[in-house]
Protein backbone atom coordinates (compact mmCIF):
# COMPACT_ATOMS: atom_id res chain seq x y z
CA UNK A 1 0.00 0.00 0.00
CA UNK A 2 1.32 3.51 -1.14
CA UNK A 3 2.41 5.95 1.90
CA UNK A 4 0.02 9.11 1.74
CA UNK A 5 1.71 12.08 1.74
CA UNK A 6 -0.14 15.69 2.10
CA UNK A 7 1.69 18.78 -0.03
CA UNK A 8 0.99 22.16 2.13
CA UNK A 9 2.45 25.02 0.60
CA UNK A 10 0.94 28.76 -0.88
CA UNK A 11 3.28 28.30 -3.58
CA UNK A 12 1.80 25.78 -6.34
CA UNK A 13 4.85 25.69 -8.19
CA UNK A 14 6.56 23.78 -5.23
CA UNK A 15 3.15 21.44 -4.77
CA UNK A 16 3.23 20.23 -8.31
CA UNK A 17 7.42 19.48 -8.24
CA UNK A 18 7.02 17.87 -4.97
CA UNK A 19 3.78 15.85 -5.80
CA UNK A 20 5.55 15.04 -9.12
CA UNK A 21 8.13 13.81 -7.92
CA UNK A 22 6.99 11.98 -4.71
CA UNK A 23 4.37 10.41 -6.82
CA UNK A 24 7.37 9.09 -9.35
CA UNK A 25 8.58 8.10 -5.99
CA UNK A 26 4.97 5.35 -5.33
CA UNK A 27 3.98 8.09 -2.81
CA UNK A 28 -0.16 9.10 -3.16
CA UNK A 29 0.00 12.68 -2.30
CA UNK A 30 -2.61 15.29 -1.59
CA UNK A 31 -1.69 18.81 -2.42
CA UNK A 32 -3.54 22.04 -1.27
CA UNK A 33 -2.52 25.83 -0.60
CA UNK A 34 -4.84 26.02 1.97
CA UNK A 35 -3.46 25.62 5.80
CA UNK A 36 -7.46 25.22 6.81
CA UNK A 37 -8.21 23.03 4.25
CA UNK A 38 -5.09 20.62 5.36
CA UNK A 39 -6.28 20.55 8.40
CA UNK A 40 -9.69 19.41 6.82
CA UNK A 41 -7.77 16.63 5.09
CA UNK A 42 -6.34 15.26 8.40
CA UNK A 43 -9.33 15.17 9.85
CA UNK A 44 -11.45 12.68 7.16
CA UNK A 45 -8.33 11.04 5.75
CA UNK A 46 -5.54 9.23 7.12
CA UNK A 47 -2.17 10.11 6.21
CA UNK A 48 1.10 9.01 6.61
CA UNK A 49 3.22 11.90 6.31
CA UNK A 50 2.86 16.06 6.01
CA UNK A 51 5.21 18.59 4.34
CA UNK A 52 4.42 21.98 5.09
CA UNK A 53 5.78 25.45 4.23
CA UNK A 54 5.89 27.92 7.72
CA UNK A 55 5.17 31.29 6.56
CA UNK A 56 1.94 31.00 4.82
CA UNK A 57 -0.99 33.59 5.11
CA UNK A 58 -3.84 31.47 6.32
CA UNK A 59 -1.92 30.07 9.17
CA UNK A 60 1.60 29.60 10.73
CA UNK A 61 3.21 26.39 9.93
CA UNK A 62 3.86 26.17 13.64
CA UNK A 63 0.24 25.86 14.50
CA UNK A 64 -0.13 23.40 11.56
CA UNK A 65 2.15 21.29 12.90
CA UNK A 66 0.83 21.41 16.17
CA UNK A 67 -2.82 20.81 15.15
CA UNK A 68 -1.86 18.14 12.83
CA UNK A 69 -0.26 16.30 16.02
CA UNK A 70 -3.16 16.88 18.03
CA UNK A 71 -5.62 15.18 15.03
CA UNK A 72 -3.14 12.58 13.92
CA UNK A 73 -0.57 11.76 16.76
CA UNK A 74 1.51 9.13 14.85
CA UNK A 75 1.61 11.58 11.80
CA UNK A 76 4.91 12.10 10.56
CA UNK A 77 6.03 15.35 9.33
CA UNK A 78 8.43 17.62 7.60
CA UNK A 79 8.84 21.35 8.01
CA UNK A 80 10.51 22.96 4.40
CA UNK A 81 10.76 26.13 4.90
CA UNK A 82 13.04 29.58 3.09
CA UNK A 83 13.56 31.03 6.53
CA UNK A 84 16.79 30.17 8.03
CA UNK A 85 16.37 30.83 11.75
CA UNK A 86 17.20 28.41 13.71
CA UNK A 87 14.52 29.24 16.65
CA UNK A 88 12.03 28.44 13.85
CA UNK A 89 13.30 24.98 13.67
CA UNK A 90 13.71 24.36 17.78
CA UNK A 91 9.69 25.34 17.76
CA UNK A 92 9.35 23.42 14.65
CA UNK A 93 10.78 19.71 16.30
CA UNK A 94 8.98 20.75 19.94
CA UNK A 95 5.39 21.21 17.81
CA UNK A 96 6.55 17.60 16.76
CA UNK A 97 8.17 18.15 13.12
CA UNK A 98 10.75 14.97 12.52
CA UNK A 99 12.78 16.99 10.07
CA UNK A 100 13.55 20.99 9.22
CA UNK A 101 14.56 21.42 5.21
CA UNK A 102 15.49 24.54 4.16
CA UNK A 103 14.75 26.19 0.82
CA UNK A 104 16.34 25.86 -2.25
CA UNK A 105 16.58 22.26 -1.62
CA UNK A 106 17.22 19.29 -3.80
CA UNK A 107 14.64 16.45 -4.55
CA UNK A 108 17.31 14.28 -3.28
CA UNK A 109 17.32 15.97 0.11
CA UNK A 110 13.05 15.52 0.01
CA UNK A 111 13.51 11.67 -1.09
CA UNK A 112 15.99 11.25 1.88
CA UNK A 113 14.24 12.79 4.34
CA UNK A 114 10.79 11.30 3.63
CA UNK A 115 12.09 7.74 3.99
CA UNK A 116 14.04 8.44 7.11
CA UNK A 117 10.67 9.78 8.86
CA UNK A 118 8.41 7.33 6.84
CA UNK A 119 11.06 4.18 8.45
CA UNK A 120 11.23 6.07 11.94
CA UNK A 121 7.17 6.26 12.15
CA UNK A 122 6.58 2.66 11.28
CA UNK A 123 9.47 1.60 13.35
CA UNK A 124 7.14 3.49 16.72
CA UNK A 125 3.81 2.10 15.85
CA UNK A 126 5.37 -1.38 15.24
CA UNK A 127 7.26 -0.83 18.89
CA UNK A 128 4.29 0.65 20.52
CA UNK A 129 2.11 -2.35 19.27
CA UNK A 130 4.24 -4.69 20.12
CA UNK A 131 5.47 -3.40 23.67
CA UNK A 132 1.85 -2.87 24.49
CA UNK A 133 0.78 -7.29 23.08
CA UNK A 134 3.88 -7.58 25.31
CA UNK A 135 3.37 -5.40 28.73
CA UNK A 136 -0.69 -7.45 27.88
CA UNK A 137 1.04 -10.65 28.04
CA UNK A 138 2.66 -10.11 31.12
CA UNK A 139 -0.20 -8.46 32.93
CA UNK A 140 -2.71 -11.83 32.00
CA UNK A 141 -0.18 -13.79 33.06
CA UNK A 142 0.59 -12.25 36.51
CA UNK A 143 -3.06 -11.49 37.33
CA UNK A 144 -3.68 -15.93 36.37
CA UNK A 145 -0.87 -16.19 38.83
CA UNK A 146 -2.21 -14.30 41.31
CA UNK A 147 -5.72 -16.43 41.06
CA UNK A 148 -4.88 -19.64 40.27
CA UNK A 149 -2.45 -20.12 44.07
CA UNK A 150 -2.78 -24.13 43.26
CA UNK A 151 -1.27 -24.59 40.28
CA UNK A 152 1.39 -21.29 41.29
CA UNK A 153 4.39 -23.97 39.73
CA UNK A 154 2.97 -24.25 36.59
CA UNK A 155 2.10 -20.94 36.38
CA UNK A 156 5.40 -19.63 37.46
CA UNK A 157 6.91 -22.20 34.88
CA UNK A 158 4.56 -20.83 31.85
CA UNK A 159 5.49 -17.46 32.28
CA UNK A 160 8.85 -17.38 32.74
CA UNK A 161 9.17 -19.40 29.49
CA UNK A 162 6.44 -16.84 27.73
CA UNK A 163 9.31 -14.20 29.07
CA UNK A 164 11.88 -15.95 28.32
CA UNK A 165 11.11 -15.68 24.66
CA UNK A 166 11.10 -12.16 24.21
CA UNK A 167 14.42 -10.82 22.42
CA UNK A 168 13.51 -7.91 24.79
CA UNK A 169 15.22 -7.65 28.28
CA UNK A 170 12.02 -8.15 30.44
CA UNK A 171 12.96 -6.71 34.28
CA UNK A 172 10.66 -6.44 37.14
CA UNK A 173 11.84 -4.24 40.46
CA UNK A 174 10.37 -3.24 43.75
CA UNK A 175 9.63 -0.22 45.33
CA UNK A 176 12.63 0.34 46.75
CA UNK A 177 14.21 -0.42 43.37
CA UNK A 178 15.85 -3.63 43.68
CA UNK A 179 15.57 -6.25 40.87
CA UNK A 180 13.18 -9.27 41.20
CA UNK A 181 12.75 -10.88 38.03
CA UNK A 182 15.20 -10.74 35.10
CA UNK A 183 14.61 -12.69 31.68
CA UNK A 184 17.08 -14.45 29.19
CA UNK A 185 16.48 -11.33 26.96
CA UNK A 186 17.59 -9.19 29.78
CA UNK A 187 20.74 -11.39 30.91
CA UNK A 188 22.01 -11.27 26.92
CA UNK A 189 21.44 -7.64 26.65
CA UNK A 190 23.33 -6.70 29.43
CA UNK A 191 26.15 -9.25 29.55
CA UNK A 192 25.34 -11.52 32.29
CA UNK A 193 25.37 -15.26 32.72
CA UNK A 194 22.99 -16.29 35.12
CA UNK A 195 19.57 -14.72 36.90
CA UNK A 196 20.93 -14.37 40.59
CA UNK A 197 24.19 -12.20 39.18
CA UNK A 198 20.92 -9.53 38.75
CA UNK A 199 18.34 -10.30 41.18
CA UNK A 200 18.38 -7.85 44.21
CA UNK A 201 20.68 -5.38 41.88
CA UNK A 202 19.90 -1.76 42.73
CA UNK A 203 17.73 -1.10 39.03
CA UNK A 204 19.93 3.03 39.24
CA UNK A 205 24.09 0.77 38.62
CA UNK A 206 21.93 -0.27 35.54
CA UNK A 207 20.56 3.23 34.66
CA UNK A 208 23.21 5.03 32.93
CA UNK A 209 22.35 8.40 34.91
CA UNK A 210 21.97 6.24 38.31
CA UNK A 211 20.33 6.91 41.49
CA UNK A 212 19.12 10.79 39.85
CA UNK A 213 17.43 9.15 36.89
CA UNK A 214 15.86 6.45 39.57
CA UNK A 215 14.26 8.98 40.92
CA UNK A 216 13.08 10.91 38.00
CA UNK A 217 11.57 7.81 36.59
CA UNK A 218 10.10 7.58 40.26
CA UNK A 219 8.48 10.84 40.03
CA UNK A 220 6.89 10.31 36.67
CA UNK A 221 5.78 6.92 37.81
CA UNK A 222 3.86 8.68 40.51
CA UNK A 223 2.04 11.05 38.30
CA UNK A 224 1.33 8.15 35.68
CA UNK A 225 1.31 4.71 36.31
CA UNK A 226 2.54 3.40 32.75
CA UNK A 227 5.16 5.19 30.70
CA UNK A 228 6.14 4.15 27.39
CA UNK A 229 9.00 5.10 24.21
CA UNK A 230 11.57 5.86 27.53
CA UNK A 231 14.83 6.37 25.81
CA UNK A 232 18.55 6.07 28.19
CA UNK A 233 21.29 4.06 28.16
CA UNK A 234 21.92 0.56 30.14
CA UNK A 235 25.43 -0.26 31.66
CA UNK A 236 26.63 -3.61 30.22
CA UNK A 237 28.17 -6.18 33.06
CA UNK A 238 31.78 -5.60 31.85
CA UNK A 239 31.24 -1.84 32.49
CA UNK A 240 33.23 -0.72 29.25
CA UNK A 241 29.93 0.05 26.47
CA UNK A 242 26.65 1.75 27.16
CA UNK A 243 23.49 0.33 25.33
CA UNK A 244 20.86 2.39 23.86
CA UNK A 245 17.46 1.40 24.58
CA UNK A 246 13.96 1.90 24.61
CA UNK A 247 11.98 1.37 27.96
CA UNK A 248 8.21 0.57 28.68
CA UNK A 249 7.50 0.89 32.45
CA UNK A 250 4.23 0.35 33.82
CA UNK A 251 3.64 -0.34 37.90
CA UNK A 252 1.50 -3.90 38.65
CA UNK A 253 -0.49 -3.59 41.49
CA UNK A 254 -2.91 -5.78 43.51
CA UNK A 255 -7.13 -5.30 42.95
CA UNK A 256 -6.95 -2.82 45.98
CA UNK A 257 -4.12 -0.60 44.44
CA UNK A 258 -1.64 -1.33 46.40
CA UNK A 259 1.51 -1.59 44.44
CA UNK A 260 3.78 -4.94 43.61
CA UNK A 261 6.20 -4.06 41.19
CA UNK A 262 7.24 -1.97 38.26
CA UNK A 263 7.20 -4.01 35.09
CA UNK A 264 10.28 -2.74 32.50
CA UNK A 265 10.27 -3.73 29.22
CA UNK A 266 14.11 -2.66 27.35
CA UNK A 267 13.72 -2.62 23.28
CA UNK A 268 17.63 -2.58 22.75
CA UNK A 269 17.73 0.15 19.51
CA UNK A 270 21.52 0.15 18.94
CA UNK A 271 20.41 -0.88 15.37
CA UNK A 272 17.76 2.24 14.84
CA UNK A 273 20.15 5.06 16.48
CA UNK A 274 23.17 3.23 13.72
CA UNK A 275 20.74 3.78 11.18
CA UNK A 276 19.53 7.15 12.00
CA UNK A 277 23.38 7.50 12.13
CA UNK A 278 24.03 6.35 9.05
CA UNK A 279 21.44 8.74 7.14
CA UNK A 280 22.08 11.49 9.57
CA UNK A 281 25.87 10.95 7.67
CA UNK A 282 24.09 10.92 3.96
CA UNK A 283 22.33 13.67 4.25
CA UNK A 284 25.22 16.15 5.15
CA UNK A 285 27.88 13.78 2.42
CA UNK A 286 28.72 14.57 -1.14
CA UNK A 287 28.23 11.41 -2.69
CA UNK A 288 30.48 11.73 -5.83
CA UNK A 289 33.50 13.20 -3.71
CA UNK A 290 32.42 11.48 -0.04
CA UNK A 291 33.54 15.31 1.30
CA UNK A 292 30.53 16.91 2.86
CA UNK A 293 28.06 18.91 1.41
CA UNK A 294 27.29 23.26 0.71
CA UNK A 295 24.13 22.28 3.44
CA UNK A 296 26.40 20.96 6.33
CA UNK A 297 29.22 23.73 5.28
CA UNK A 298 27.05 26.46 6.84
CA UNK A 299 26.58 25.31 9.93
CA UNK A 300 30.04 23.56 10.52
CA UNK A 301 31.81 27.24 9.66
CA UNK A 302 28.89 29.08 11.78
CA UNK A 303 30.13 26.67 14.56
CA UNK A 304 34.16 26.67 13.78
CA UNK A 305 33.74 30.46 13.93
CA UNK A 306 32.05 30.61 17.35
CA UNK A 307 34.36 28.68 18.87
CA UNK A 308 37.59 30.98 17.63
CA UNK A 309 36.03 33.12 19.20
CA UNK A 310 35.12 31.88 22.18
CA UNK A 311 39.06 30.29 22.70
CA UNK A 312 40.77 32.49 20.34
CA UNK A 313 42.26 30.08 18.72
CA UNK A 314 43.27 30.54 15.31
CA UNK A 315 40.99 29.33 12.05
CA UNK A 316 41.30 29.28 8.16
CA UNK A 317 39.29 28.72 5.23
CA UNK A 318 40.07 27.80 1.95
CA UNK A 319 38.01 27.99 -1.61
CA UNK A 320 39.32 26.96 -4.83
CA UNK A 321 37.96 24.95 -8.28
CA UNK A 322 39.41 23.39 -10.87
CA UNK A 323 41.15 25.88 -13.52
CA UNK A 324 39.57 24.57 -17.51
CA UNK A 325 37.14 22.48 -15.94
CA UNK A 326 34.31 23.43 -18.09
CA UNK A 327 36.39 22.65 -20.91
CA UNK A 328 37.51 19.63 -20.04
CA UNK A 329 34.53 18.35 -19.19
CA UNK A 330 32.82 19.09 -22.78
CA UNK A 331 36.02 17.94 -24.34
CA UNK A 332 35.68 14.32 -22.00
CA UNK A 333 32.09 13.95 -21.05
CA UNK A 334 30.43 13.83 -17.48
CA UNK A 335 31.94 10.83 -16.83
CA UNK A 336 35.34 11.96 -17.13
CA UNK A 337 34.60 15.10 -15.40
CA UNK A 338 33.36 13.46 -12.42
CA UNK A 339 36.93 11.48 -11.93
CA UNK A 340 38.01 14.41 -11.60
CA UNK A 341 35.84 15.55 -9.27
CA UNK A 342 36.07 12.40 -7.57
CA UNK A 343 40.13 12.92 -7.35
CA UNK A 344 39.75 16.23 -6.02
CA UNK A 345 37.99 14.95 -2.95
CA UNK A 346 40.48 12.15 -2.63
CA UNK A 347 43.46 14.95 -2.50
CA UNK A 348 41.40 17.12 0.03
CA UNK A 349 40.96 13.91 2.59
CA UNK A 350 44.81 13.39 1.54
CA UNK A 351 46.54 16.53 2.26
CA UNK A 352 44.40 17.43 4.95
CA UNK A 353 44.54 16.58 9.14
CA UNK A 354 42.77 14.04 9.53
CA UNK A 355 39.72 14.61 12.44
CA UNK A 356 40.73 18.05 11.72
CA UNK A 357 40.55 19.58 9.11
CA UNK A 358 36.74 19.32 7.30
CA UNK A 359 36.50 19.56 3.49
CA UNK A 360 33.13 20.06 1.57
CA UNK A 361 32.28 19.93 -2.17
CA UNK A 362 30.97 23.71 -2.67
CA UNK A 363 28.95 23.55 -5.47
CA UNK A 364 30.02 22.14 -9.08
CA UNK A 365 33.49 22.26 -9.54
CA UNK A 366 34.28 24.22 -5.97
CA UNK A 367 35.12 23.15 -3.04
CA UNK A 368 36.48 25.05 0.20
CA UNK A 369 38.34 23.28 3.49
CA UNK A 370 37.52 24.68 7.11
CA UNK A 371 40.85 24.21 8.87
CA UNK A 372 40.44 24.73 12.73
CA UNK A 373 43.20 26.06 14.93
CA UNK A 374 45.57 26.41 11.64
CA UNK A 375 47.14 29.72 11.34
CA UNK A 376 47.96 31.64 8.04
CA UNK A 377 50.89 29.93 7.54
CA UNK A 378 49.90 26.18 8.26
CA UNK A 379 46.82 26.94 6.34
CA UNK A 380 48.97 28.32 3.57
CA UNK A 381 51.06 25.08 3.26
CA UNK A 382 48.24 22.94 3.45
CA UNK A 383 46.61 24.79 0.08
CA UNK A 384 50.08 24.49 -1.55
CA UNK A 385 49.81 20.51 -0.80
CA UNK A 386 46.39 20.05 -1.66
CA UNK A 387 47.52 22.30 -5.39
CA UNK A 388 50.75 20.39 -5.70
CA UNK A 389 48.95 17.04 -5.42
CA UNK A 390 46.25 17.87 -7.14
CA UNK A 391 48.70 19.22 -10.11
CA UNK A 392 50.61 16.11 -10.29
CA UNK A 393 47.51 13.76 -11.37
CA UNK A 394 48.31 15.16 -14.38
CA UNK A 395 44.66 15.87 -15.95
CA UNK A 396 45.54 17.15 -19.09
CA UNK A 397 45.77 21.24 -18.18
CA UNK A 398 43.34 21.18 -15.19
CA UNK A 399 45.08 22.71 -11.81
CA UNK A 400 43.75 24.51 -8.97
CA UNK A 401 42.85 28.43 -8.19
CA UNK A 402 42.92 28.47 -4.46
CA UNK A 403 41.69 31.47 -2.04
CA UNK A 404 42.92 31.57 1.35
CA UNK A 405 41.95 33.48 4.61
CA UNK A 406 42.33 33.60 8.00
CA UNK A 407 39.55 34.77 10.27
CA UNK A 408 39.74 38.15 11.85
CA UNK A 409 37.95 38.78 15.30
CA UNK A 410 34.94 40.83 14.33
CA UNK A 411 34.11 39.14 11.08
CA UNK A 412 30.77 37.81 10.36
CA UNK A 413 30.76 34.84 7.93
CA UNK A 414 29.24 35.98 5.22
CA UNK A 415 32.28 38.36 4.87
CA UNK A 416 34.86 35.62 5.83
CA UNK A 417 33.60 33.46 2.85
CA UNK A 418 33.37 36.28 0.73
CA UNK A 419 36.76 37.60 0.71
CA UNK A 420 38.06 34.24 0.42
CA UNK A 421 35.84 33.08 -2.64
CA UNK A 422 37.52 36.82 -3.84
CA UNK A 423 40.43 35.96 -3.46
CA UNK A 424 40.07 32.73 -5.58
CA UNK A 425 38.81 34.26 -8.43
CA UNK A 426 41.93 36.86 -8.14
CA UNK A 427 44.04 33.72 -8.32
CA UNK A 428 42.23 32.70 -11.15
CA UNK A 429 42.52 35.51 -13.12
CA UNK A 430 46.08 36.04 -12.24
CA UNK A 431 46.43 32.46 -14.68
CA UNK A 432 45.41 29.38 -12.18
CA UNK A 433 47.29 26.78 -10.44
CA UNK A 434 48.38 29.18 -7.31
CA UNK A 435 47.10 30.31 -3.97
CA UNK A 436 46.21 33.79 -3.17
CA UNK A 437 45.85 34.58 0.60
CA UNK A 438 43.59 37.74 1.81
CA UNK A 439 45.74 40.25 4.18
CA UNK A 440 43.54 43.63 5.00
CA UNK A 441 45.90 46.37 6.00
CA UNK A 442 46.59 46.70 9.58
CA UNK A 443 44.19 50.39 10.27
CA UNK A 444 41.09 48.23 9.13
CA UNK A 445 38.95 46.24 11.41
CA UNK A 446 38.00 42.48 10.07
CA UNK A 447 34.46 43.44 9.54
CA UNK A 448 31.96 43.60 6.65
CA UNK A 449 34.10 46.91 6.10
CA UNK A 450 36.60 45.77 5.18
CA UNK A 451 35.35 46.03 1.17
CA UNK A 452 36.20 49.17 1.34
CA UNK A 453 40.00 48.52 2.34
CA UNK A 454 42.89 47.45 0.28
CA UNK A 455 43.81 43.83 1.11
CA UNK A 456 47.08 42.64 0.44
CA UNK A 457 46.99 39.68 -1.92
CA UNK A 458 49.91 37.11 -1.26
CA UNK A 459 50.64 35.28 -4.57
CA UNK A 460 52.09 31.57 -4.37
CA UNK A 461 52.99 30.44 -7.41
CA UNK A 462 54.44 27.23 -8.91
Amino acid sequence: MKARVLLLDDESSILEILGQFLSEEGYDCTQTTSALKALEYLHTREYDLLITDLKMPEMHGIEVVQKAKIERPYLAVIVVTALMDVTNAVDAMRAGADDYLLKPFNLGEISVAVEKVLDRRRLVIENQLYQHRLEESVREATVDLERTNRELSETKEYLESLLDSSVDAILTFDAQGAVTYANNGALQMLGYHHSHELLARPMDTILCGGAEEMRHIHRLLTLQRRMQNYETELHHQQGSSLIPANISFSQVRKPDGDQISTLAICKDITEQKRLESQLKEMSIKDSLTSLYNQRYFYDRLEAEIERARRQDHPLSLLLFDVDLFKTYNDCHGHLEGDRVLKTVGQVVIECTREHVDIGFRYGGDEFTVILPEADEEQALNIAERIRKTFEEKHFDHLTLSVGLMSYKKGSSLRSFIRFTDAMMYDAKRSGGNRVFVFRPDSSSAATDDLVDSNPEKRKVQP
